[in-house]
């Protein structure tokens, strides 16, 4: 067994560390010495410095409910089927603006609610003097689709200029320059990390309210930025948009839910006040935008300025935009090209736009080729203007900057574990200051980070950024022309911590007499693989007690634990690389935080190596042992085998732990996968046609049929079956398949008011007596699984279905009918 070096003494200091941090796993074939950063002790804390009063900020509050909620898979609200409910077409051959704005109207008018696009190509443009196709303007309204390969949005017109296919905004303006009180004054100058903030007065504000902190760009604070002569008031002076969390009426003090990212100073008029209420809790996902191209002339970098060139049609629209938004989401959503594109075009300039939001999640998206890539703002596919949102999992790609923060108002933003693929020009700090931003763990590939002076724009954009971190940056190729895969000449101070890949340079050197003096905290040039933790993000969110939960199936490095006792990390040779967890003995062990959207059976994959027979694995959820593997000697530390289990795993967030029964063993992965489910053999088994497609019915001779399709409480999906009648009734409902010999199981959930005379399930015509589920004539007030099992079909045939004898007025609803062979 390998030795454990002073491990054991170190493994009480390790699990305290680790319980609230987060380690990302290492993409490389080879790593070196583990090592930090001189500003992130294993210890940090928000408001670590060093000697030289250096420090990084808190990004953790960045994305969704500041990352304190996850997104909801099960928004609240009816679902508004655009197809079945609103006559929108999927086939693409007719316009589905209005049918699409309907329904989004509709789940608005009701308090919110899922606007679902089945599968299809639906096509929309702007209508009248509207400025985008769609628009979502009440809060708790998600637009759905079914898929990025199966839901997608086309813009049919090529003239949108400053306009967009889907716009969120509020219908009252949210605007965070725009006061709705007399603000009150800040007595006493801001700096970062505050978040207490000490006012003229507290009176007519209240907790849980939103506000503005702002300070103006005066004469003195545009002298103190060396921007004399280049900046005007225009660009408005930093900028903050908080929640109120306390009041203190004593000392008249203002609480807020996240710090200050800069200076906020007296002298430069510091205030705080009420704007209009922000759009909430919208969302956008499981679907494609594409954009038609513009067919003119005139692609100039200036020609945005020309009307009449194709330039001047297309500037400033966008695919995607937010405005004044605050607690949403854009997930797994993708641009496409149409297919009447000749070009090799997705969308005519912007991708997604983010302007005076804050708390919004963008994750799991793709966007990608602009038609327009001129000046003006054009051709950016992810533009963040905002307060502490999140980009993760994104992909951009052949952008004029594929990602980009602009403007004073735009501090504490993440943008993570993202990848930038051959823009125009360089992913950058853009413009005017914008504070205290992270790109972290970020894949370059032909692109860089550019954090440096701009001497730019008709306001000159001047100082880009202060105080923003650029953290383990992977460089796959160089922009041509570039030995750097970064350059950071931040205002005051910057930090790039991390580089690694084939592209790993640095350009940081200035004079002391530069504008941007000092010089940049700059660490670990080309050794980022070793760089602990890998995410910044993560680890911050972890710290301040908001774990990642990993969303399973999904395949997880066996270094990504969320704490530990007694392990020690080492360099794999097993495919992929990256590290592996080792010197494990018995009752050592690892925690791992995991959200499971579904409850059900999983098949878990160990990625284990041993030149030994006594390791074993229990995976444990608390004090239940859910599984035991034994680890097989696989011929030595780094001869890497797979095994398998099958554990039962409820619905929700969780920790599992994975934990040593037997020693001498290394893990390097472990995969959840979810276990093969049977197929349901009959037809529309969910009514989600909206029809009685695949069913047969029966009834009396001289008797209404009693069965229909409705939308009234279906268990999943937006249908049901419904059996009533205002007069007594008998009614079957049935389905005959031709199916293979063998043993089979037939299911249906069931709600029913009860009062009938037989209520049942039956399996009849397979080779043997009828078989049935008694229902019977109680109520039933929540959806009730009833199962008939083992039926051994001999005739190659089977019918199944629902035998009702009621009485007048006796309901009952059916959903998820299921017919499997085991």
């Amino acid at each position: 067994m390998k030795k454990k070096v002073g491990w054991k003494l170190l493994a009480t200091v390790w699990m305290f560390m680790l319980v609230l941090s987060f380690v990302m796993p290492i993409e490389s074939a080879h790593a070196g010495t583990p090592w930090r950063s001189s500003l992130y002790p294993s210890n940090w804390t928000p408001g670590f410095t060093d000697a030289q009063g250096r420090f990084f900020q808190d990004f953790s509050y960045a994305g969704y409910w500041r990352g304190e909620k996850s997104i909801p898979t099960t928004p609240p609200g009816a679902t508004y089927n655009v197809v079945t409910q609103y006559g929108a077409d999927p086939s693409g051959a007719l316009d589905s603006t209005n049918a699409i704005q309907n329904a989004i109207d509709a789940a608005g008018a009701a308090g919110g609610g899922i606007v679902y696009l089945p599968a299809g190509t639906y096509r929309v443009k702007p209508q009248g003097t509207n400025i985008s196709a769609l628009w979502i303007n009440k809060d708790s309204v998600v637009l759905r689709g079914a898929g990025t390969s199966s839901t997608f949005i086309y813009n049919d017109s090529a003239s949108m200029r400053s306009k967009a296919v889907i716009r969120v905004a509020p219908v009252t303006s949210a605007d965070w320059f725009t006061p709705t009180n007399t603000p009150t004054s800040v007595r006493s100058d801001l700096h970062p990390l505050y978040t207490t903030i000490p006012v003229n007065s507290v009176n007519g504000y209240s907790v849980n309210e939103f506000v503005i902190v702002h300070s103006d760009a005066t004469d003195a604070f545009i002298a103190e930025h060396g921007m004399t002569g280049k900046w005007d008031a225009s660009v408005k002076g930093p900028t903050f948009y908080r929640k109120i969390t306390g009041i203190d009426a004593s000392t008249n003090t203002l609480t807020i839910d996240i710090p200050i990212r800069y200076d906020v100073k007296t002298r430069d008029n510091a205030r705080v006040y009420k704007i209009g209420d922000a759009i909430a809790e919208i969302g956008i996902e499981d679907l494609s935008v594409g954009m038609k191209e513009n067919p003119g002339t005139g692609w100039g970098d200036l020609d945005y300025n020309v009307p009449g060139t194709a330039a001047y049609d297309v500037h400033d629209s966008k695919a995607i935009t937010i405005e004044n938004a605050k607690n949403g989401w854009v997930d797994n959503v993708n641009s496409y090209k149409p297919s009447s594109n000749s070009g090799d075009f997705h969308v005519l300039s912007y991708g997604i736009s983010l302007n005076q939001s804050r708390t919004i999640t963008i994750q799991n998206t793709n966007f990608q080729k602009p038609q327009y890539k001129g000046e003006g703002g054009n051709g950016y596919l992810y533009a963040i203007r905002g307060s502490d949102n999140l980009v993760q999992n994104a992909t951009a790609t052949n952008g004029r900057h594929n990602f980009n923060f602009r403007s004073m108002w735009t501090s504490g933003n993440v943008i993570t574990s993202s990848t930038s693929n051959f823009p125009r020009l360089a992913s950058d700090f853009h413009m005017h200051l914008s504070m205290a931003n992270l790109f972290d763990n970020m894949t370059m590939n032909g692109d860089f980070i550019d954090a440096e002076y701009r001497p730019f724009g008709t306001v000159e954009h001047g100082w880009t950024t202060t105080q923003s971190v650029i953290w383990n940056t992977n460089g796959v190729a160089y922009y041509s022309g570039q030995s750097s895969i970064v350059t950071s000449k931040q205002w005051g101070q910057g930090y790039v911590i991390g580089t690694q890949g084939a592209a790993n340079g640095v350009t940081y050197t200035v004079s002391p007499t530069d504008g941007s003096a000092p010089q940049d905290l700059v660490e670990g040039i080309g050794t980022g693989v070793d760089l602990m933790p890998q995410s910044l993000y993560l680890d911050q969110k972890a710290k301040r007690g908001f774990p990642n939960y990993t969303t399973i199936p999904a395949k997880i490095e066996a270094e990504d634990f969320s704490a530990m006792s007694g392990i020690q990390l080492e360099t794999t040779t097993d495919t992929g690389g990256g590290l592996d967890v080792g010197w494990i003995d018995a009752g050592d062990w690892m925690y791992y935080n995991v959200n499971v959207p579904t409850a059900g059976t999983y098949t878990v994959q160990y990625r284990v190596a041993s030149p030994n027979t006594t390791g074993q694995i229990q995976l444990q959820s608390g004090a239940t042992v859910l599984a035991t593997t034994a680890v097989p000697n696989t011929g030595g530390w780094q001869n890497w085998q797979t095994v398998t289990t099958t554990v039962n795993l409820n619905a929700g967030q969780q920790t599992l732990r994975v934990y040593a029964g037997g020693s001498g063993f290394n893990v390097n992965w472990i995969n959840f996968a979810v276990q093969q489910q049977p197929t349901n053999l009959l037809t529309n088994p969910g009514f989600e046609t909206g029809d009685l497609t695949g069913w047969s019915e029966w009834h009396p001779t001289g008797q209404v049929s009693a069965h229909k399709v409705d939308t009234d409480t279906p268990r999943t999906g937006s249908y049901k079956l419904t059996h009533w009648a205002s007069t007594s009734y008998q009614q079957i409902s049935s389905q005959t398949k031709t199916v293979p010999n063998g043993l089979y199981s037939v299911s249906v959930w069931v709600r029913s008011g009860g009062g009938q005379n037989a209520l049942q399930l039956f399996a009849k015509n397979y080779g043997a007596a009828e078989l049935d589920a008694v229902i019977g004539s109680g109520p039933v007030s929540t959806y009730t699984k009833y199962t008939i099992d083992n039926i051994q079909v001999t005739n190659g045939t089977i019918e199944i279905g629902i035998w009702n004898d009621a009485n007048a007025g006796n309901w009952a609803a059916f959903d998820d009918f299921e017919l499997v062979q085991k």
